[in-house]
């Protein structure tokens, strides 16, 4: 908040004065409040306080794209000891465009902006709670007229969009098995798929073969596939073959 200091003299008495009337705002452009300035988010780290988790430092960040707009992330205790996030979309004049408020567990990861879904807009993942691999995100995609909405919550180390349309969530099971869940977007939401598992198979201490699954869940049912042909489509999807060959045992 910023003061001003106005003060009248007179070469006979000390009298008092007011200062002089704001001009008068245009209702129809109005002008966004000075912003404080934060550090860059890529300057900063979150610490970790031991027993009270880790700690974020407010900061702001660019979308990687050209339509100028910023993210603020802003972090308050809450009342069940989880933080409240506060991310605020800031447009190129400095105006806030909609504000996302979530509440985050125990996290080392900040938000992130990228094109989750491929559709040239910039979306923004919000962390909410880190295991000992795997983050779930709240993932708010931007659609028309630079607008988020919150479509679901994915768990994982990665999301990527395939060549047939999918959003695939990789995560981390053990040490030695992985999954890639597919999810379709639509206007309702991210909706769960078929998962695939990739596997190490060790015997006598021996890394032997790799292998790979589809969970016999609601998903598949729902997918009206057999255990078969789901194994046989999404066992061949870029992300599944991209872990059997990283996970191929040294001969």
């Amino acid at each position: 908040m910023k003061l001003r200091l106005v003060v009248c003299a007179s070469t006979v008495a000390l009298v008092a004065c007011s200062p002089a009337p704001a001009p008068a705002e245009d209702a129809a452009a109005p002008v966004a409040a000075k912003r404080m300035p934060l550090p860059e988010c890529s300057a900063v780290e979150a610490q970790d306080a031991g027993a009270d988790g880790w700690k974020h430092p407010d900061c702001r960040m660019m979308t990687p794209d050209q339509s100028g707009m910023a993210i603020e992330a802003r972090y308050a205790p809450a009342e069940d000891d989880s933080t409240e996030i506060t991310v605020q979309i800031v447009g190129p004049g400095d105006a806030t465009l909609q504000t996302l408020t979530e509440r985050m567990g125990n996290t080392f990861n900040g938000p992130t902006v990228e094109d989750v879904d491929g559709d040239g807009l910039t979306d923004v993942l919000i962390p909410l709670e880190t295991g000992n691999v795997n983050t779930t995100w709240a993932f708010w995609r931007q659609v028309a007229g630079q607008k988020f909405v919150r479509v679901g919550e994915p768990s994982g180390v990665d999301i990527e969009k395939t060549d047939t349309g999918y959003l695939a969530v990789q995560g981390r099971s053990s040490a030695a098995e992985y999954y890639v869940t597919f999810y379709k977007l639509s206007d309702d939401g991210l909706k769960q798929g078929v998962t695939a598992r990739v596997a190490l198979e060790i015997a006598d201490d021996k890394a032997k073969a790799v292998t790979c699954s589809v969970d016999e869940d609601d998903a598949l049912a729902a997918s009206g596939l057999s255990i078969e042909a789901a194994k046989a489509q999404f066992c061949a999807e870029g992300p599944v073959e991209d872990l059997i060959k990283d996970m191929q045992p040294t001969p």
